[in-house]
């Protein structure tokens, strides 16, 4: 007989402690005591999610078990085991009642290792009172898991309230200029951090913009710069801000209106639509000023004065400029090229290259590639797809037959945890609509925000997947008609003279590029260009661009890369192309 053991904790900081080895052993213990066979194909564990408001559900392993056991993958007869009722459900009695009885009749035994209990439908007809006791454990989970809720909110309440009088300071979010003391009673300043802010202040003052500033901060080996973000336990990229160095955006977050700069902190919260949003007056003095209230008003003063000078910027040309934006990257180093528009000439220049972003262990360039003419490289590109065969780029039948089996399981997944979430959404707009008390009834609103958003990701991500599963079931067909559409679009931007609609030609083309691209490396020239070059043994290279070396282009679906290389090398009686 199979069996399935099912570890959950709440916080991620009990990885750290004994909850993990605890539950593994006992499951690993009771298998052997009972003849059982534990089975470990699926891995059911919820390190770090609460059942409180049935995570563990709707992005959990549970869920991913459920699933399974609706689907009849999990044989009647299995054992699935936990630690105790409240690893399964600490939400409200008849939620947790309904997710305890599913399992039941669905002929699954639950074993609880705590109190050495056994439920399953024949112990339960047996001995009724099984099912009270139950019922006692998940109403005593969620009273617990209640209770903590309600002291957490009016914790953070008392602390928003009383922020200027409490021991110790409000420490979700620290400015990166500050550090707090083992006691989070001080906040303390980062002088390396204070001392480079300071100098972007006094740049601006000297009339530079925030561009300049960054290139310019980015060279000064002496001064500190935001570092590359390590990833995260579980192997993901940081969400923002994560490349190091510094950035135009980071200056002009930092010169706009930072009063945080100068000690004053504003409490948010979040509103209906999960935004963080000010709550209240501002606090002044709450913080350690980093730079000198002066400085910093008359910053604020001359970026006020350039606003009223300068207008309204950019407009809707502007933003659909770059027809290959997030898919073009810089060759040698992976950073994203950026457009750059110089009047008479555009070109692509790499991120680090153009910031001059200084390795922080080297303390040399990452990046020293030159420019790339934008012109060149788009009919370059398009060029290409004239002698393009797209099926030696696809997957073979297996490989596509497997990728089709784990986007349907995606979407399976996905499309049960969206039932979930609207399950909830429901019980939690029934709640809002019942309860006569106020402070239950935002702590049940902050619930639903926070679900709807969660609900509003997992349909990005069911469609994301639907749509990748229709182009591999078509085995390139949608690839082919994109190309052949990018095609006749690009056609139409070179002879269409009205602006607006040379607009909505460059949106829908820069669309179409996305999807039939998931990269595109290109790799500028590493010398100075000479259209004819002697090469040796009487052969001659002839470059057919004068910025661009090479292009390696990655198509969606495709392992494999399509190398255009635009040096030639040429004798009496031939052409040749070289790949490298």
């Amino acid at each position: 007989m199979k069996a399935y053991s099912y570890i959950r904790f709440s916080t991620p900081d009990q990885i750290k402690g004994d909850s993990l080895r605890r539950q593994t052993e006992a499951s690993e213990q009771y298998c052997k005591a009972h003849g059982l066979t534990l089975d470990t194909s699926l891995t059911l564990r919820d390190l770090g999610l609460s059942a409180y408001h049935g995570k563990h559900k709707s992005k959990g392993a549970l869920g991913v078990f459920l699933r399974a056991v609706e689907e009849g993958k999990i044989e009647p007869g299995s054992v699935l085991i936990v630690e105790n009722l409240d690893r399964l459900s600490r939400e409200e009695v008849l939620d947790a009642l309904n997710q305890f009885t599913g399992i039941i009749q669905a002929g699954i035994r639950l074993v609880t290792l705590q109190d050495g209990m056994s439920y399953d439908k024949q112990s339960i007809k047996d001995n009724w009172t099984q099912l009270i006791i139950s019922i006692t454990y998940m109403a005593r989970a969620w009273e617990e898991s209640e209770t903590k809720s309600k002291r957490l909110k009016a914790t953070w309440e008392q602390k928003r309230n009383n922020v200027n009088t409490a021991e110790k300071k409000m420490t979700s979010r620290i400015p990166a200029w500050l550090t707090i003391n083992k006691e989070k009673t001080e906040f303390i300043l980062k002088p390396e951090v204070c001392k480079a802010i300071d100098l972007i202040y006094r740049k601006k003052l000297a009339g530079a913009g925030s561009e300049k500033i960054a290139r310019e901060m980015n060279q000064m080996p002496d001064i500190w710069i935001p570092p590359i973000k390590e990833k995260t336990k579980d192997g993901r990229k940081p969400r923002r801000g994560g490349t190091g160095g510094w950035r135009s955006s980071y200056i002009t977050k930092l010169l706009h209106g930072n009063e945080a700069l100068i000690g004053i902190y504003q409490p948010h919260k979040m509103d209906e639509e999960g935004k963080r949003v000010p709550d209240g007056e501002p606090i002044p003095d709450y913080y350690p000023p980093a730079i000198d209230k002066k400085i910093y008003y008359e910053v604020q003063a001359v970026i006020k004065a350039n606003s009223k000078m300068n207008g309204r910027g950019g407009g809707a040309v502007g933003q659909a400029s770059n027809l290959f934006t997030y898919v073009a990257k810089c060759g040698h180093c992976g950073g994203a090229l950026h457009y750059i528009n110089k009047g008479e000439q555009v070109y692509l220049h790499c991120d680090y290259s153009r910031r001059k972003y200084l390795d922080e262990k080297t303390k040399e360039r990452l990046c020293d590639a030159g420019t790339i003419r934008y012109d060149e490289f788009m009919k370059l590109f398009f060029r290409d797809f004239d002698e393009l065969d797209i099926d030696q780029f696809l997957p073979g039948n297996d490989e596509r037959n497997a990728e089709i089996n784990k986007l349907q399981r995606m979407i399976d997944t996905a499309e049960y945890q969206l039932s979930e979430l609207e399950d909830e959404i429901e019980r939690l707009r029934t709640r809002i609509r019942k309860t006569k008390d106020e402070t239950i009834a935002d702590m049940y609103e902050a619930d639903l925000l926070k679900t709807i958003a969660e609900r509003d990701e997992w349909m990005k991500e069911t469609e994301a997947s639907k749509s990748k599963l229709e182009s591999v079931q078509s085995n390139g067909k949608k690839i082919r008609e994109d190309i052949d559409l990018a095609k006749a679009v690009f056609k139409l931007l070179k002879d269409e003279k009205d602006e607006q609609k040379v607009v909505e030609i460059k949106l829908r083309l820069r669309a179409i590029i996305r999807r039939i691209c998931s990269v595109i490396e290109v790799y500028p020239l590493e010398r100075r260009y000479k259209p004819v070059e002697e090469y040796g043994d009487g052969l001659l290279l002839l470059t057919n661009s004068n910025t661009i070396r090479k292009i390696r282009i990655r198509f969606n679906q495709s392992k494999e890369w399509r190398i255009i290389n635009y040096q030639h090398v040429k004798d009496k009686h031939e052409l040749e192309q070289i790949y490298i």
